[in-house]
Formats: C-alpha cells, sequence, structure tokens
C-alpha cells in the first residue's frame, strides 16, 4: 500500500469517527503511522484531503461497478452481484459514509469543482449502466425501452433502497431479495 492509500484509509476512519469539524491532520497522521509534515506533502488542507477521499470513494465505486458488469454471468447474476457489493461497500465505510451524508453539505466542501466531478461521475455510472442494459436488450433477456432511461431506473431500483436500507440498519439479504424482485418483474422477460 502506498502512502496515499494510507492516508485516505486512515482520514476515513477519523473522519468517520471523530466528523470533519473534530477531525485535526495530526489524528490522521497518528493513524496513517506518518508525520503531520508527510500528509502535507500530499494534500495542502483537510478540505482538499476529504475532497479527494470523496472521489477516491466514487472512483473505486465505479471501477468495481464496470468490472461487475464486464464479468462472466447472467443478468440476474451481476445485478445480485451489484446490490451485494454496494451493500458491502456501505457497510465496510459505515462511518464515513453516515458522516459524509449529514455533515458534507454543512461543511462546505461541495464547492463548484466538486459539483461538477460528481456530477460527471453520476454521468459515467449512468452511461456504464445504460451500455449494460443495451447488451442484455439485445439478448432478448431484458424488454427492449430505452436504455438511457431504463439504466437511471435500475440506478434509481438498487441505489435508493440499499443506501436507505443501509441508513435505517434493515435486514440486507431480504433487501437484496426485495430489490431483485422489482428488477425481474419490471425488466427481465419471462421464458416460453
Amino acid at each position: 500500500m502506498d502512502t496515499k492509500e494510507k492516508i485516505l484509509l486512515a482520514a476515513r476512519d477519523v473522519f468517520g469517527k471523530k466528523g470533519f469539524y473534530e477531525a485535526k491532520m495530526e489524528d490522521i497522521a497518528r493513524e496513517a503511522g506518518m508525520g503531520k509534515g508527510t500528509l502535507y506533502l500530499y494534500f495542502r488542507s483537510k478540505e482538499e484531503l476529504y475532497q479527494c477521499l470523496l472521489v477516491e470513494g466514487m472512483r473505486y465505486l465505479i471501477d468495481r461497478l464496470k468490472e461487475i458488469i464486464s464479468s462472466e454471468g447472467t443478468f440476474e447474476d451481476k445485478m445480485r452481484r451489484i446490490i451485494r457489493f454496494l451493500n458491502e461497500f456501505l457497510q465496510e465505510n459505515k462511518e464515513f459514509v453516515l458522516r459524509m451524508v449529514y455533515e458534507a453539505p454543512l461543511v462546505g466542501i461541495f464547492n463548484d469543482k466538486m459539483k461538477e466531478i460528481f456530477t460527471k461521475e453520476q454521468k459515467e455510472i449512468n452511461e456504464v449502466f445504460k451500455d449494460f442494459i443495451e447488451d442484455y436488450i439485445k439478448q432478448g433477456v431484458i424488454y427492449d425501452g430505452n436504455p438511457k432511461v431504463m439504466a437511471q431506473a435500475i440506478v434509481g431500483i438498487v441505489m435508493r433502497p440499499a443506501f436507505t436500507g443501509f441508513l435505517q440498519s434493515d435486514n440486507l439479504a431480504d433487501l437484496e431479495e426485495e430489490i431483485m424482485g422489482i428488477i425481474k418483474r419490471a425488466f427481465i422477460r419471462k421464458e416460453g
């Protein structure tokens, strides 16, 4: 693991435990096992570190979704893996995600640059799902329709309940079955 990765992991844990306002660069350096000066070689401020953590999290999410979508398996297999991955991602980053949801808007982290980055990342997620949908429409696995709209619908069907279930500490295994039931009824063609 390189130095930047160590810093980001430590920052995720410290921001998750203490929140943005209470976290100090010294705390992050200590958690990463390095001096505070080393942090400043990589990040000019706590705000920049926080923003980088958010962007890296989005990149990781997108890269993993692409990996799952391009892997072997049926449409249903891939959708199940996507749902499971999102649930695991949320659980592994629980404290930070909770802090981010409630604190980030208050901290002023979402400046124009961050909004632009997140808009770009959201478009990429939608594009990944659009291509995924187009492939399975061509194969006759799912109903024909506008792939762009269908991709946005699937993203909403998967992400919103997963995120809400995570916030409410719902049973994620049951949630996976509920989400898959909706996807099967709404998108997958019946055989025979």
